[in-house]
């Protein structure tokens, strides 16, 4: 799978938050789906980021970056 390009992302809208996985991934998503946003995660391994990345290197599959962006109206 090609990597999932931070700066198209951010063209598009999303707006990088942060790390998580397992139960803290699960909350966060539910959080903010109940204020109202759109919801996209990657798997930090899928991300293509510029600068350092080594603390991502042990990371396990399941350990996603959270992007939100408000619903559109339509």
């Amino acid at each position: 799978m090609a990597a999932e390009s931070l700066d198209k992302l951010l063209s598009e809208g999303w707006v990088q938050q942060f790390t998580a996985s397992g139960h803290r991934l699960e909350e966060a998503i539910e959080n903010y789906l109940e204020l109202g946003f759109e919801i996209k995660t990657v798997p930090v391994k899928e991300l293509d980021m510029e600068g350092c990345t080594v603390c991502f290197d042990d990371e396990s599959d399941r350990t996603v970056m959270i992007f939100t962006r408000k619903k559109s109206d339509t």
